[in-house]
């Protein structure tokens, strides 16, 4: 399944939209509105400059998201002025995600993505854990599919912050 990384800029602010295709029609979609968190996972120099650094496995940055309304799919696409004065997006990274872990207080995700930007060359592998605390537990049902489980069981959104940390695999 897909997933993509969009830096969401409005009247001089902006924000990083995380989205994962789950095989229906909408995208599980949290907002990353820290700006030291959300520039990491955007800027072009913070992003090389760490992974250059990576010789520890274990790199993990911390910080606050929510979960935000899911997304239609065509933002796995999508780059663009969205209209109607909603802002630009911009895709900063897509690729493929897996399921590790999903319990009563956790989900974990593993992406291996490609790292866009305006130079070919640059182009850079990234593959990343992704964990994510609900603010309430997960209602954990062995049942249905991938799909169904995560759409039905986690948190509505906007109910609460959750906390997401993102790992280097590298």
């Amino acid at each position: 399944m897909r997933y993509t990384l969009l830096k969401h800029e409005n009247h001089g602010d902006f924000h990083v939209d995380l989205m994962f295709d789950c095989g229906e029609e909408h995208l599980l979609t949290w907002q990353i509105d820290d700006k030291s968190f959300a520039s990491f996972l955007v800027g072009k120099e913070n992003f090389f400059n760490f992974t250059d650094l990576l010789n520890n496995k274990d790199a993990t940055v911390y910080s606050n998201c929510r979960r935000i309304f899911d997304h239609r799919r065509k933002y796995l696409d999508f780059s663009g002025d969205l209209g109607d004065h909603r802002g630009y997006v911009t895709r900063v990274e897509c690729g493929t995600w897996e399921l590790l872990e999903l319990d009563a207080r956790r989900l974990v995700i593993k992406t291996i993505g490609t790292r866009l930007t305006d130079t070919p060359v640059a182009n850079l592998l990234s593959i990343r854990q992704w964990q994510f605390e609900p603010p309430v537990e997960i209602v954990i049902d062995l049942s249905g599919t991938l799909s169904e489980r995560l759409m039905q069981q986690l948190p509505p959104p906007g109910e609460g912050t959750w906390v997401v940390s993102c790992s280097f695999l590298c």
